[in-house]
């Protein structure tokens, strides 16, 4: 073995370690959980939403907008809704029904994509998105499913099925591990880089490569810990080194000492 596999393995071993210590959101659910139709609208919206805005936003505002113009006995609703609004009265749905503030940052994009991700979702699942998931254990087919939908994305898509198999044990749950994959997103990517698992300017594919050579049992399991240690402290100016779970094992390349 190489000193850079050496090195390589020992930066996964101490992600995996901070992995373990965060909190409920990052950890497997004990069973299965129910997927009610407003609760599958509200989830989808929020991995719609879940991008350039703060997670706890995102979510928050996907399950305002189901509540606001969806109904509790019609699944479809929100979606039938929405491909028929008005693109003038969407925008301003958009810019002003959260409480008074924008639902996303992007609303005007969201105005624009929103009916045709709506239609997308009567055509192919009659308005109901449990049906993209729902007694599927083939990890691929559910995250091309939902790559396919406006708004979403190959990114987003992995971060669902994540979702999916993690806290609502769908996909097989823990047995869906292998097959889950590292969305390589700002965060992710900015700590892969200055540790040296990837080099400037690699693609989304090189992280996710690396991910599944260093966990192959688990690729996601590197997605959270590196999401969080980008978060809080290997930010893009001023990183705080000193206080990184990886300050030990990382190369700090790109950062100025």
């Amino acid at each position: 073995m190489s000193s850079k596999e050496v090195r390589d393995r020992a930066i996964a071993k101490a992600l995996r370690s901070h992995g373990r210590s965060l909190t409920s959101w990052a950890r497997w659910r004990a069973s299965d959980s129910n997927f009610s139709g407003h609760d599958a609208n509200a989830f989808l919206v929020g991995v719609m939403f879940d991008r350039t805005v703060p997670w706890q936003r995102a979510w928050d505002a996907g399950a305002w907008l189901c509540t606001s113009i969806g109904d509790p006995n019609d699944v479809a609703a929100v979606w039938a809704t929405l491909s028929k609004m008005d693109r003038t009265r969407l925008r301003g749905f958009l810019r002003y029904g959260y409480g008074g503030q924008a639902f996303h940052r992007h609303y005007k994009t969201f105005a624009r994509l929103l009916p045709l991700a709506a239609r997308h979702l009567l055509d192919l699942y009659g308005g109901d998105p449990r049906r993209i998931w729902n007694n599927q254990h083939d990890v691929n087919k559910v995250r091309d499913r939902l790559d396919e939908i406006p708004t979403i994305g190959p990114g987003l898509s992995r971060m669902a099925v994540l979702i999916l198999a993690r806290d609502y044990g769908r996909l097989g749950g823990k047995k869906a591990k292998r097959r889950l994959e590292p969305k390589p997103d700002v965060h992710v990517r900015r700590v892969f880089q200055r540790a040296g698992l990837v080099e400037s300017g690699a693609s989304g594919q090189a992280i996710i490569d690396v991910a599944r050579s260093l966990a192959p049992d688990f690729p996601a399991v590197l997605d959270a810990p590196a999401w969080d240690i980008g978060r809080k402290w290997c930010r893009p100016t001023r990183p705080e080194c000193p206080s990184c779970s990886l300050r030990s094992v990382c190369r700090k390349k790109g950062v100025k000492r």
